[in-house]
C-alpha cells in the first residue's frame, strides 16, 4: 500500500464536513481508479492506494475546494513492484467472489476459506497494542484463521461514548457528533495494519445498527466514506453495520425487528458500493431476531431499481442465536435457505454460540455448528469466544451491558485458549487437504442405521445423598447395572441402541469398551451398541460428573435407556437406570468391566422420573441432530456425524470405497480400510466424527 500525504494550502473551518479530496488514479493498462482521501487532522490529508499491476501508475488530485492548490489538481506518480513474501494477502492478492459465486478466491484465483474470529471491540484500548494484540494475532494465525470481524468504534453492547470503547486516543468522533477524530483513526490504523501484516483480512463492520438514529443516514456516510479512504486500499471486507435490524436494547419494545433502521442502513450500504473504488466484498450483519439472514435485511425501495437491490450484497452473513444446542436447527434452516436463493452468493454464519458464553456453547457445540454449514454450502464460517468479542481483562471483565445481565467474565486471554478454537482450525486444515470449494450440499446421502425406538426413558439416579435433584457435590460418581440376554433369543446387531444423558458430564463403557463422553444434560446421546453386547452377562458403567457452576443450588442426575429388539419375535427389552442401578463414590481397578464385584455399591436413588425435577423432557430424536454430507460427485464425500453412531449412506454400488477418519476434537486421520455394505462405523471412543470416503474404481 502507498500513502500520499497532501498540505492544504489555507486554512477549511471545519475540514471533515466541508472538504473532499479524491485522486483519480491511472494505471499501466490505462484503466482508471477514483480513490477518496481523507483527513489526517489540521492541514493534512492522505490518499492510499494499492493495486495488483506491476508498474507506474500515475495520479492527479480532485479537491471539492478548487481554489486549494494544496489539494487539488496535484499530480504525481508511484511505482507498485512484486512483492517477495509469503503474506498470503499479498502474495496471491485481496479476496474477492469466485466465478462460481458460492465461494471466495484471492485475486489470482486461489481459493480463499473464510475462518473468522470475532473481535468486536479489538479497536479499544482495553486489548493493549502492540503486546496483547500481538500475542492475540498470533494465535489466531497459527491456528488457520484468515479473518476478523472488528467494529471501527461504534461498538456494540454498549451507549455512545462509553469510556469502555476509546482506545488510547479517545473516540472515533467528537461527542456532539459534529465531526471525525482523526488520533483515533492514527491508532486504529496501526491494529488494522497489524492484521493484514499478519494475513488476516479485516472485516470492518462500520458500526453497531442501534447508532443509526443517533447519527442519521448522512452521518453515516461520511463515516462510511472516511473507513473506505483510510482503509480500502488494505485486503479487507465491509461489514456495514452490525444487527442491523436490532434497535439500542433499552428502547420501548426491544427487542424487535427495526425495519426503519435496516431500510436507512440500506441507503448506506449503496453508499458504501459507489464509493468503494476497490469493490472489497460486502455485506451487512443481522440480528439473531426475525431477519437471521443479510438477505432480508436490504430494504429495494430505497434503491433504484430491483437490479441494484440484487447486486447490493456481494455474500451473504447470518446470525442463528446463542442457544447452544438449540441453535442448530435455524442455523441449517437459515444457511440451506440461503444457499437455494438467488442471486447466487456465497454465505456463511457469522455469528453463532459463541464459546463459553453464559457457561454454554462449549467446543462440541463448536463443532456441530462449524461441520452443520460447511457442509450445507457455506463458504467459511465465523467462531467466537466470549471474553474475546467484548475485550475482557483479567481482573476486569466488561463489566453490566445496558440492561443490566452479564455474559460472563472469562478474561481474553483465557477464551484465546478455549478448546473450539484450535478444533476449527484442524477442521479447516482437514477441508483444505481437499477440493473443498467443489463440494456441493448432499442432506440424502447419509442417515444413522439405527433409528430411535422409544427415545430417551427411565429415572433419572444419583448417588444417595441429599436430594440430588436439587443440589449435589461438585463430584465424580460411579455406576453400574448388569443384565443378561438369553441364549436362546438372537438379537438384531443394527437396531440396538443406548441412550444417556447426564448432569453435568458422563462417560459411558460397555463390558469394559468406551463408548464415549460427553457434556450437556439437554443433549442426550445416543450410541449404536449391538456389536459390542454378548449374549449371557453384559455391563453398563458410567462415570458421571456434577460440574461447579455460578449458581446457588447444582442439581445432579444420570438417565439411561437401552432399546433392544429380537430379530424375530417382534419383542423389546427395554433396560432403563433406575434403583437396580449401582453406584459409588469411588472406583476401584475393573469397575467398568464384567466380573468385577459390586455388592459393596449403594442402590442408586431415583432423583426424578423422566421428564420431571429440573431437567424436563430432553429428546434425543432430534430432526437436525443427523449425520451431515456434502460431495464431489463421481469422487469423494465428506460426513459429519454429531453422534457416535453407525452411518448408512446413499452411494454407487457399482464403485469400491475407501474410508478416512478425521478426529474432528484432536485432528488425527486415520485410515478406515474398504467401506463395506455402504456403512460407515464411529471410531471407537467418539463423541462426533468425520468420514473422508473416496470412491477408487474397480
Amino acid at each position: 500500500m502507498a500513502e500520499i500525504t497532501f498540505t492544504a494550502a489555507r486554512e477549511h473551518v471545519d475540514p471533515f464536513n466541508s472538504v473532499e479530496l479524491d485522486a483519480v488514479f491511472t494505471a499501466p493498462d490505462g484503466t482508471g481508479r477514483r480513490v477518496p482521501g481523507f483527513w489526517d487532522g489540521g492541514k493534512t490529508w492522505k490518499v492510499r492506494y494499492s493495486s495488483g499491476l506491476i508498474g507506474r501508475h500515475r495520479f492527479k488530485t480532485v479537491c471539492s475546494d478548487p481554489a486549494d492548490a494544496g489539494l487539488n489538481g496535484i499530480t504525481g506518480e508511484i511505482s507498485v513492484t512484486r512483492y517477495a513474501g509469503n503474506n498470503p494477502l499479498f502474495l496471491h492478492g485481496p479476496v474477492r467472489v469466485g466465478p462460481d459465486r458460492r465461494h471466495f478466491e484471492y485475486a489470482d484465483g486461489k481459493p480463499f476459506f473464510w475462518l473468522a474470529d470475532t473481535w468486536w471491540m479489538g479497536l479499544c484500548k482495553r486489548l493493549h497494542f502492540p503486546d496483547e494484540f500481538g500475542e492475540l494475532t498470533g494465535d489466531r494465525v497459527k491456528k488457520g484463521f484468515t479473518v476478523v470481524q472488528i467494529v471501527a468504534g461504534l461498538y456494540p453492547d454498549m451507549g455512545p461514548f462509553d469510556d469502555r470503547g476509546a482506545n488510547e486516543s479517545g473516540f472515533p468522533w467528537k461527542r456532539d457528533c459534529s465531526t471525525i477524530e482523526p488520533a483515533y483513526f492514527d491508532q486504529a490504523d496501526r491494529r488494522i495494519a497489524y492484521l493484514c501484516d499478519h494475513g488476516l483480512a479485516p472485516c470492518i463492520v462500520g458500526a453497531w445498527g442501534y447508532h443509526m438514529p443517533w447519527m442519521g443516514v448522512e452521518r453515516l456516510k461520511k463515516h462510511w466514506r472516511y473507513l473506505v479512504a483510510r482503509w480500502g486500499a488494505y485486503p479487507v471486507f465491509w461489514c456495514v453495520a452490525g444487527e442491523v435490524n436490532l434497535p439500542y436494547y433499552l428502547t420501548a419494545g426491544f427487542p424487535f425487528d427495526d425495519k426503519k433502521q435496516a431500510s436507512e442502513w440500506t441507503r448506506v450500504a449503496a453508499y458504501v458500493k459507489e464509493i468503494d473504488p476497490y469493490h472489497r466484498p460486502l455485506s451487512v450483519h443481522p440480528t439473531g431476531i426475525g431477519r437471521l439472514s443479510a438477505r432480508p435485511c436490504i430494504d429495494p425501495s430505497v434503491l433504484p431499481g430491483s437490479a441494484a437491490a440484487s447486486s447490493l450484497l456481494d455474500f451473504d452473513m447470518l446470525q442463528t442465536g446463542h442457544g447452544d444446542r438449540s441453535s442448530l436447527a435455524p442455523t441449517v434452516d437459515t444457511m440451506r435457505w440461503s444457499y437455494r436463493q438467488t442471486p447466487v452468493m456465497p454465505v456463511l454464519d457469522s455469528e453463532v454460540c459463541y464459546e463459553g458464553i453464559l457457561n454454554s456453547c462449549h467446543d462440541d457445540v463448536q463443532r456441530l455448528m462449524f461441520w452443520s454449514c460447511m457442509l450445507n454450502g457455506a463458504a467459511g464460517h465465523t467462531y467466537g469466544a466470549n471474553g474475546i468479542w467484548q475485550q475482557n481483562r483479567p481482573g476486569e471483565p466488561y463489566g453490566k451491558s445496558p440492561h443490566g445481565g452479564t455474559y460472563g467474565p472469562t478474561p481474553w486471554n483465557d477464551a484465546m485458549r478455549l478448546p473450539g478454537s484450535g478444533q476449527l482450525g484442524l477442521a479447516k486444515r482437514f477441508l483444505e487437504t481437499l477440493p473443498w470449494q467443489k463440494l456441493k450440499p448432499r442432506s440424502d446421502m447419509a442417515r444413522y442405521m439405527t433409528w430411535l425406538t422409544g427415545g430417551l426413558s427411565g429415572k433419572w439416579i444419583w448417588y444417595p445423598e441429599g436430594n440430588p435433584a436439587e443440589d449435589a457435590p461438585t463430584e465424580k460418581r460411579y455406576f453400574r447395572r448388569s443384565f443378561a440376554l438369553p441364549y436362546s433369543t438372537p438379537f438384531a446387531p443394527y437396531e440396538v441402541s443406548l441412550t444417556i444423558a447426564a448432569d453435568d458430564k458422563f462417560t459411558i463403557y460397555l463390558n469394559g469398551r468406551l463408548l464415549g463422553s460427553h457434556l450437556g444434560w439437554n443433549n442426550p446421546q445416543t450410541y449404536d451398541i449391538g456389536n459390542y453386547l454378548r449374549q449371557g452377562p453384559n455391563v453398563i458403567a458410567v462415570e458421571a460428573e456434577n460440574l461447579a457452576a455460578p449458581v446457588k443450588k447444582n442439581p445432579a442426575g444420570l438417565i439411561c435407556s437401552l432399546n433392544l429388539p429380537f430379530s424375530k419375535k417382534h419383542e423389546f427389552i427395554v433396560l432403563e437406570s433406575g434403583p437396580e442401578w449401582k453406584c459409588s463414590k469411588t472406583a476401584a481397578t475393573g469397575w467398568n468391566r464384567l466380573g468385577f464385584n459390586d455388592s459393596s455399591w449403594q442402590r442408586a436413588a431415583v432423583a426424578a422420573e423422566y421428564g420431571g425435577g429440573p431437567w424436563g423432557k430432553v429428546d434425543a430424536a432430534n430432526k437436525y441432530l443427523v449425520p451431515y454430507a456434502a460431495a464431489i460427485p463421481g469422487e469423494l464425500a465428506v460426513i459429519y456425524a454429531p453422534d457416535p453412531r453407525e452411518v448408512l449412506l446413499k452411494l454407487d454400488h457399482s464403485a469400491d470405497y475407501q474410508v478416512t477418519y478425521f478426529d474432528p476434537v484432536s485432528g488425527r486421520t486415520n485410515n478406515g480400510g474398504p467401506l463395506r455394505h455402504s456403512i460407515v462405523r464411529p471410531p471407537a471412543g467418539a463423541s462426533d466424527w468425520v468420514a473422508l470416503v473416496r470412491r477408487t474404481h474397480r
